[in-house]
């Protein structure tokens, strides 16, 4: 399937076409700026400190090529759907959250071009991915006593004497450290199969231009014969 460079046209009216830029494809499918619009919408990613609007967008796009990609693959292995009252608490949390950031919900959403329908679609599908994800890798993600303590002596150490804290000794915090060292092995080796997933897919990014103003039909001449 070919697409016009940078353009989907979604549509056709009298006064001009109606546009929806493609912001990638992956493997041939497009990822539109509206997708990214409602990605936003519905992500639990947040700009950092001052981080630009731009880079922020590229993040999120980059988010969304990789859930297309996981949610692909979890598809693969006929994925019960989630339950309904999991995807109410879900809502539940991502409406709270929106309103902690002083916003109304349904006018994001709504801004975002998405209906309630596209929301609880959207929120299933990242549910899905987390189901599929904690299944495949958590059980190779066993934190043994080498792991614990690692993590200890790597990374728990220095934050504390960073934060001017005395380390607390292995002993009093060993199932702490069980469960970071589990965490971080689970989050390296989803890490690693999005890395294999990207690297054999097709991948194309676009770079945001100017709008193009809509071609304008050309008349049909007569010929005089």
């Amino acid at each position: 399937m070919s697409f016009v460079p940078a353009l989907l046209v979604i549509a056709s009216m009298a006064q001009g076409a109606i546009v929806d830029r493609i912001a990638a494809t992956v493997d041939d499918e497009a990822i539109t700026e509206s997708d990214v619009r409602k990605a936003i919408a519905t992500s639990p990613l947040r700009p950092a400190p001052d981080e630009s609007p731009e880079a922020f967008r590229a993040r999120v796009l980059d988010a969304l090529i990789d859930q297309r990609l996981s949610y692909a693959d979890a598809l693969r292995f006929g994925p019960a759907a989630p339950d309904p009252a999991a995807v109410e608490e879900a809502l539940a949390k991502l409406k709270a959250r929106l309103k902690s950031e002083g916003k109304d919900p349904e006018k994001e959403f709504a801004a975002a071009g998405l209906t309630p329908e596209e929301v609880r679609a959207s929120v299933e599908r990242q549910l899905l991915i987390q189901r599929y994800l904690q299944e495949r890798f958590r059980p190779v993600a066993f934190a043994d006593d080498a792991r614990a303590r690692e993590e200890y002596e790597k990374f728990y150490v220095p934050e504390a004497r960073a934060a001017n804290r005395t380390p607390e000794p292995f002993e009093k915090v060993e199932e702490d450290m069980r469960r970071r060292a589990q965490q971080r092995t689970f989050e390296e080796e989803v890490e690693k199969w999005m890395k294999e997933l990207r690297e054999k897919a097709r991948i194309v990014l676009y770079k945001a231009s100017t709008s193009i103003p809509p071609r304008t039909p050309t008349p049909i001449k007569n010929s005089d014969k």
